[in-house]
């Protein structure tokens, strides 16, 4: 499904809902809004945080989880509506679950800006699935670390007893502009095939060697600094690079038209357009 399908399916879906567009509490049913997913795969959905509700109160929460954030991260102005500023130095927001497992299909994302103009040496911190390892996607500036002359992107698999480390590095500039969305994705599927996506496209692809992923290899999930992060999502499912690139391209298109429409309470506007 292309992203011109994607919006229509995501329109008629939303006209459909509750006529005040309400969100489920953590723990809700399958009947939610989430604001740009599309209907067929709202259901694998086990985790949604959209900063509605505050910081640390995702809208849904099947796993369980401990969420923390930062205590000077703050309300900024969202992709869709509100999302969460982290800043530098302070850590990232952060869930925390013993039902997090590698040993099945996983997608985490989210949308992200960066809020000040970069540098050289800057460098920022995207996803990072934890526990007795990483896998991990950032970006790393120039500096005396793989001899980087640029904001790079990297990507690891590290630390996990029996499995070899991983550490790709992007043949590519990670320089992003100061007030535009961009896009990540982390994927695992068959408890060894590991991909990240940046704005719907594949950077990288890796099948981890010298055992599969285990059950309690991880245990948390780290989000980016520093940075405004919105619309993070954890689903039980590998989605697939047509899927992410599908949902990247339709949900530009619904920002840009700002649907959807936000009760005046709830929207604090949404400064520059993706």
């Amino acid at each position: 499904m292309r992203g011109a399908q994607w919006i229509a399916l995501s329109l008629l879906a939303f006209a459909a809902r509750s006529p005040a567009g309400e969100k489920v509490a953590p723990g809700g049913s399958a009947a939610r809004t989430f604001f740009y997913l599309p209907p067929g795969i709202e259901d694998r959905v086990v985790f949604y945080h959209s900063f509605e509700l505050g910081a640390a109160r995702p809208e849904l929460d099947l796993l369980g989880a401990q969420v923390s954030a930062p205590q000077d991260a703050t309300p900024a102005d969202g992709l869709a509506a509100r999302g969460l500023r982290v800043r530098s130095g302070h850590g990232s927001l952060k869930l925390a679950s013993g039902s997090l497992t590698l040993a099945r299909p996983l997608t985490v994302m989210m949308w992200w800006r960066f809020d000040e103009p970069m540098r050289d040496e800057t460098g920022y911190h995207l996803i990072t699935l934890g526990g007795k390892g990483i896998v991990s996607a950032f970006a790393r500036g120039k500096g005396e670390w793989c001899a980087l002359k640029e904001p790079t992107f990297v990507f690891q698999v590290y630390y996990f007893e029996g499995i070899t480390n991983m550490n790709h590095i992007w043949s590519g500039s990670a320089r992003v502009e100061p007030g535009t969305w961009h896009h990540i994705a982390v994927t695992v599927a068959g408890a060894a095939e590991v991909r990240a996506y940046w704005d719907g496209l594949l950077r990288v692809q890796h099948t981890i060697k010298g055992r599969q992923f285990r059950t309690g290899d991880v245990n948390s999930i780290e989000f980016g600094h520093p940075m405004t992060i919105d619309e993070l999502v954890v689903l039980d499912r590998a989605l697939s690079e047509d899927e992410i690139a599908a949902y990247v391209e339709a949900s530009r298109a619904l920002a840009a038209v700002r649907f959807p429409c936000m009760a005046p309470e709830s929207r604090t506007g949404r400064g520059t357009q993706p």
